[in-house]
């Protein structure tokens, strides 16, 4: 499990390095997971919640097996979560759950960042991905709230893992 390595150490190397992670999150199959299923099935295998932060952008990513990973675009993040029971069943229930989102969101085939203040969702599903975004501060009152919040749930069973020894 990978946190707050401070390399590399150039901010462009970090960011370039954050877009690389960041893109193969969308370049994942159901087939890199293991996971048999129709290839029209609209039934979700990952997620991404894409955060605008003051100082850059970070990305929380879930597959239904159960890896999970948070990543920044400022460097650091974990990467590796699988390895943790309650990073797992996080990752598995916040996958689990988009699906009943998926009337809320548009097909996509461009996976550009939220804007300033916003929030993103993308959908990984074997037909397609879907997203959605909003104002964050306003995602408690938001339709998707309940989403919102299990990916913070994840992104602290991610963070709490790196603490374990």
């Amino acid at each position: 499990m990978y946190q707050d390595n401070p390399q590399p150490k150039n901010p462009q190397s970090r960011l370039e390095a954050y877009l690389k992670l960041r893109q193969l999150a969308f370049k994942t199959t159901p087939a890199n997971l293991d996971i048999t299923v129709s290839p029209d099935s609209q039934e979700p295998f990952g997620i991404l919640m894409d955060l605008s932060l003051p100082q850059g952008n970070a990305t929380i990513v879930a597959f239904i097996s159960g890896d999970a990973s948070f990543y920044t675009s400022t460097g650091g993040g974990v990467i590796g979560g699988i390895g943790h029971e309650n990073v797992r069943n996080a990752a598995r229930k916040f996958v689990n759950s988009s699906y009943k989102y998926l009337d809320k969101m548009i097909p996509t085939i461009a996976y550009p960042l939220p804007e300033s203040g916003k929030v993103r969702f993308y959908i990984l599903t074997p037909k397609n991905i879907f997203t959605y975004e909003a104002d964050e501060p306003d995602f408690h009152k938001n339709e998707l709230s309940l989403l919102y919040a299990q990916g913070h749930h994840l992104l602290t069973e991610l963070l709490a893992a790196t603490q374990q020894k």
